[in-house]
């Protein structure tokens, strides 16, 4: 091997070490974002599923079906979780009616959007 092969080997080297640097400090700050997103996902989904079963739902209601619930990724022991469902269930209607899943019945409840 000639001199220029082993400086070019390097470099190379080089700029894969620095291109999965920079991609794993991206998914290092962008991880809590994505926890709550897949929260946000994961409270919607349980909101969604019991209202095609029962038709129509308080926020009290809500609030007891997202409590506990815990998302992350599989590959990390970075999970997050719903500790108190009364403070969350607020955020979680306000991400289904902002996503057009559900609309308000007019009692305080809501339903799924026809």
């Amino acid at each position: 091997m000639s001199t220029g092969q082993i400086i070019l080997g390097i470099a190379l080297f080089a700029v894969a070490a620095a291109i999965l640097y920079a991609w794993g400090l991206k998914k290092s700050i962008d991880q809590q974002e994505d926890l709550e997103r897949s929260l946000m996902s994961a409270c919607g989904s349980r909101v969604v599923k019991h209202l095609k079963k029962h038709g129509a739902v308080t926020k009290a209601d809500v609030a007891r079906l997202i409590d506990g619930i815990t998302v992350g990724p599989f590959w990390s022991r970075r999970k997050i979780k719903v500790q108190d469902g009364k403070r969350v269930s607020g955020q979680v209607i306000e991400f289904l009616l902002d996503q057009q899943y559900i609309e308000a019945a007019g009692d305080g409840s809501y339903r799924l959007k026809k």
